[in-house]
């Protein structure tokens, strides 16, 4: 038997905020892998160049092994993190991976993220329809995260 492979995508800017500590909460005493895409240079679409590294793929790769994927951004100015922005613009570019099955859920925080929630989550499901994982809710609060630990303690 295989065991769950589990990461978590931190799109804040702060490796140690709000969404960081939401995330920590979703698997509390569960082994998963925090991605930080602070931590990675992701260039806009089209502009990779010899000159800049780009590690686009090497944080593909690991959403690519996971099998269940927490998305967390903040909000800011009424929409998601420009790191999660980039990266699923990125996305255009991997049109012939297998992510069928993958569960992803979705962290949005922030100071009355009501008006960005929509658009956000719309974004996310249709990136997780055009790949063909599975969109499992939404998380706003720490009462959430604690929800969505034990569901991910019961797999």
């Amino acid at each position: 038997m295989t065991s769950m492979k589990y990461l978590f995508v931190n799109c804040s800017k702060n490796k140690n905020g709000v969404t960081s500590d939401l995330g920590k909460t979703v698997f509390e005493g569960i082994h998963y892998n925090p991605l930080h895409l602070v931590d990675y240079s992701i260039k806009q679409i089209d502009q990779q160049n010899d000159e800049r590294v780009d590690q686009f793929r090497e944080v593909f790769n690991q959403f690519e092994e996971a099998d269940v994927i927490l998305i967390g951004t903040p909000v800011y100015w009424s929409s998601m993190s420009g790191y999660l922005k980039t990266f699923i613009d990125r996305f255009s570019e991997v049109t012939d991976v297998n992510l069928e099955g993958k569960e992803v859920c979705l962290i949005i925080q922030g100071t009355a993220p009501e008006d960005a929630i929509p658009f956000i989550e719309h974004v996310i499901k249709h990136l997780c329809r055009r790949f063909d994982m599975k969109y499992k809710g939404l998380l706003q609060n720490k009462e959430d995260a604690k929800q969505l630990n034990k569901i991910l303690k019961r797999q």
